[in-house]
């Protein structure tokens, strides 16, 4: 899977997660930066609800197999900021070294904070990118460690 795709995607699926959810299960077909369709399927939201644990969004890219199922586990406090907690479990092609992906979205939405990290199918870390109190950190497969200052401190 691109990177450029898993980034669209993972775009998409926090603004789908954001939205909140109930029992019914809707199906839509978007297209992505390179011209593909992706098949999603979510359960529909309710407007009220910011992290709507136990729902569930699943992703199908019909032309090569691959998929995604996001999973809302819960809230939890990172760093002193109450965030959900996602989990992507991944079916791509076997050179593709993105198995899972856990995210942690900030409840209020007026916070920039989040934490991505990627691992590979034997549960090891391959990155890992944070924005907490307007500084980002990206981590690589090897520890190496890059900050960068967002300008967004007041």
């Amino acid at each position: 899977m691109k990177i450029k795709f898993l980034v669209f995607i993972s775009l998409l699926v926090l603004a789908l997660a954001v939205s909140g959810c109930s029992e019914k299960e809707e199906a839509i077909t978007v297209q992505g930066d390179d011209g593909e369709e992706v098949d999603i399927t979510y359960t529909e939201g309710a407007e009220d609800k910011v992290c709507p644990v136990g729902s569930t969004i699943t992703m199908t890219d019909p032309n090569s197999g691959e998929s995604m199922v996001m999973e809302v586990i819960g809230t939890e406090v990172v760093e002193g900021v109450e965030m959900c907690h996602t989990v992507a479990e991944m079916n791509v092609a076997a050179d593709d070294e993105v198995a899972r992906m856990e995210m942690y979205t900030p409840i209020d939405e007026n916070d920039d904070s989040f934490i991505m990290t990627y691992y590979d199918k034997d549960g090891n870390v391959l990155s890992e990118m944070k924005l907490m109190d307007g500084k980002m950190t990206m981590t690589d497969e090897n520890g190496e460690t890059f900050e960068m200052s967002m300008g967004m401190e007041e």
